[in-house]
């Protein structure tokens, strides 16, 4: 596997036709049942992309139809963090916003949370064994001969892989994919759905060009997509985030600023809605956009086969048959393009020019690019743009211990950033 560390390489590999063949990794099994996510061949994937296309992916249909149950859950979230307020309480600053996104997921998919805010914990530890996974993850990525000649063979891969045996993690959530399935197309089989669709409706209707339904185990592999592929990953670019928010000097402060001026002059919703954030806090945005510009949810997957013939990328010739990717994590601290302090976190780099901060957008690869773009890269950012600032905007944060942004498998996720959330008073906006 090539890997490419700069900005430059990232268009000649992800735009080009000619390199949409995914690696072998994702048709090991290694990331659950086949999805769109793991579909190989580039035509595959355009077919099932526009087969899923009439689920909610764009940010003006999430704000029409899912923005109002995000507020039920950022509504939730703020009480379930008084109540730690009050008893001060310490806490995991970024398990508490991962399993905000967990529940966030899994509601799109199934309409109803698993109830990781409500219960503030680990449902099912879904979160837990993702990370458990990410090293064999990693392994298998890397490893080819161990992917090409073990896993295929009789009773390892059922040794290795996920099973829906299992009564956690992988396991569990495939088990609650096929029961959800088989009870949806009871109730349809019995009466016309009528109510508000979930991801879940969306594939059981999704159909190919030709009027084909999914087969059942894609209908299976793709209710359970946005919580594998979004609910850990999210969680760590809300974690990340909220780390630099408190950690660097000066920050928290200004981003409040911003808030309560909004605020004052009655521009901000309860909760805060997207558009809200998106118009009226740009330094937040741009708090945004530099988290995770620097701690990017997944660092180098997404490799690609380069075409017969070979491919020039970055002005190197590369021989057909090689796999290709490049590192997000270096490739987003890149001096040339961000300059000597791409290692700093500095949000004002976001708000130089409109021209400067196109430029850096146009390389940001923390959700991949091109034509197999995250999915769930709108709803990630719905996330961001409403709890983030909804949290800073009513709690002060006492952080104990910054923990650490691990990356595993090239996969990241954050562990121990320990700290209390207090409640603030007196201010508009705050409870």
């Amino acid at each position: 596997m090539l890997v490419f560390p700069r900005p430059s390489a990232a268009r000649d590999i992800y735009w080009d036709p000619k390199c949409n063949l995914k690696s072998g990794l994702y048709g090991t099994g290694a990331l659950g049942p086949p999805s769109i996510f793991a579909t190989l061949e580039g035509e595959q994937h355009k077919q099932l992309r526009k087969a899923l296309s009439n689920a909610p992916w764009t940010i003006g249909q999430l704000k029409n139809t899912w923005e109002h149950r995000f507020d039920e859950l950022v509504n939730l979230f703020v009480k379930k963090m008084r109540e730690h307020a009050a008893a001060g309480r310490v806490v995991c600053l970024s398990d508490k916003v991962a399993e905000f996104a967990a529940d966030i997921m899994s509601m799109i998919s199934f309409t109803n949370a698993f109830g990781c805010v409500k219960n503030q914990r680990d449902e099912k530890l879904i979160l837990t064994n993702w990370r458990i996974g990410l090293d064999f993850f990693g392994f298998v990525g890397r490893f080819r001969f161990f992917r090409e000649r073990i896993i295929p063979m009789p009773l390892v891969g059922k040794y290795f892989l996920p099973s829906v045996d299992n009564e956690v993690g992988m396991g569990w959530l495939m088990c609650e994919a096929d029961r959800q399935v088989a009870k949806r197309e009871k109730l349809i089989a019995e009466k016309e759905f009528d109510g508000s669709p979930d991801f879940l409706q969306h594939c059981l209707e999704a159909r190919y060009s030709d009027g084909s339904p999914l087969t059942p185990v894609q209908k299976r592999a793709h209710v359970s997509l946005l919580i594998q592929a979004g609910a850990d990953t999210t969680g760590t670019a809300l974690g990340s985030i909220l780390r630099f928010l408190t950690t660097t000097p000066g920050v928290f402060a200004r981003a409040r600023a911003e808030i309560d001026e909004a605020d004052r002059a009655g521009r901000l919703s309860t909760p805060i809605l997207y558009e809200e954030t998106r118009r009226h806090l740009p330094y937040f945005v741009a708090c945004i956009k530099e988290g995770v510009r620097l701690n990017p949810p997944a660092t180098n997957l997404f490799a690609r086969i380069t075409p017969k013939g070979g491919k020039v990328i970055d002005g190197h010739y590369i021989p057909e048959g090689t796999e290709i990717t490049t590192y997000a994590y270096v490739m987003q601290r890149d001096k040339e393009l961000y300059g000597e302090d791409a290692d700093e976190f500095r949000p004002e780099r976001w708000l130089e020019s409109d021209k400067r901060s196109n430029e850096l957008e146009a390389v940001q690869f923390s959700f991949g690019m091109g034509p197999r773009v995250c999915f769930g890269k709108d709803i990630a950012y719905m996330e961001m743009f409403k709890l983030l600032p909804e949290i800073v905007r009513r709690f002060d944060i006492e952080v104990l211990q910054k923990g650490e942004y691990v990356v595993a498998g090239g996969v990241a996720y954050n562990r121990k950033f320990l700290g209390r959330f207090v409640e603030r008073t007196g201010e508009k906006g705050s409870v």
